[in-house]
């Protein structure tokens, strides 16, 4: 996908609740529609899968001292998907509940980094703010997630996508959600461009997160119409954009500057 971008980099401070986000500002590329790379029936999903996750390892202080790492990448995960909703152009049943699902998700991601009474007080606000009615015309395309934690989702979700590509007709449906999920946070990885270890490279970096989108959006389709072959053709060009990408942008220097 040739990208032709008039990048214009300075210093810009936006403001989501109580958290600051500092970034360096760089025209992202107008996505297109949100259904035409992740449906928003299989972001919903994964919303659900996620926190039912979070859920299960807050019931015990001992599974969240050997998963809190991976409640507070669920959380930040769960800001991302919940962006992509918020800003879908389905209707979906966390459209209007988005911005508190996002304020709430960022809370959580915050709040497991700590201790497990924080998590828990966090998670119950977090599980509140599905049934919130807000405004979703106020989102737009920025930060709301850590970048860092998000590179490190990326290929747990892949390698379970590349697990169930083994039993193709079985595993169809969590293939299209595991794809959504990528796309998705490829899509949301445009407005994190400084935190990675070149923020002067815009046009690339656009050019790689489209990349990995578009060839996660045709592994959801194919997976869809039950096409294995298809499915595995998409999945080989997102490894490739993958490996592109880290050839460019070294995954030990991304999350340098993450959300506060």
């Amino acid at each position: 996908m040739g990208l032709r971008l008039a990048i214009a980099l300075g210093v810009c401070t936006a403001m989501m609740g109580h958290f600051g986000l500092a970034c360096y500002a760089a025209d992202i590329p107008t996505p297109p529609k949100a259904s035409a790379y992740a449906p928003a029936a299989d972001l919903v999903k994964a919303v659900d899968d996620y926190i039912s996750r979070i859920g299960e390892t807050l019931e015990s202080q001992d599974d969240f001292a050997e998963f809190q790492a991976r409640v507070v990448k669920d959380a930040e995960t769960i800001a991302v998907l919940a962006l992509v909703l918020g800003l879908h152009d389905e209707k979906n049943p966390y459209q209007a509940a988005a911005p508190a699902l996002i304020k709430a998700a960022r809370e959580l991601s915050a709040a497991a980094a700590k201790d497990y009474a924080s998590a828990k007080t966090a998670f119950a606000a977090l599980e509140a703010a599905k049934s919130s009615s807000g405004d979703a015309s106020t989102l737009k395309w920025e930060k709301v997630a850590s970048l860092k934690e998000l590179m490190q989702q990326v290929p747990l979700v892949n390698s379970r996508l590349k697990r169930n590509m083994r039993r193709f007709e079985r595993q169809a449906d969590a293939i299209a959600v595991d794809a959504a999920v990528i796309a998705a946070i490829s899509q949301a990885s445009m407005a994190n461009l400084d935190e990675t270890n070149q923020p002067n490279q815009a046009e690339k970096w656009f050019t790689f997160c489209a990349d990995s989108r578009d060839a996660a959006a045709a592994i959801n389709k194919a997976a869809k119409a039950k096409n294995q072959a298809d499915a595995e053709k998409a999945l080989a060009a997102m490894t490739k954009s993958c490996d592109d990408c880290h050839a460019v942008f070294h995954p030990e220097a991304i999350g340098k500057t993450d959300v506060e």
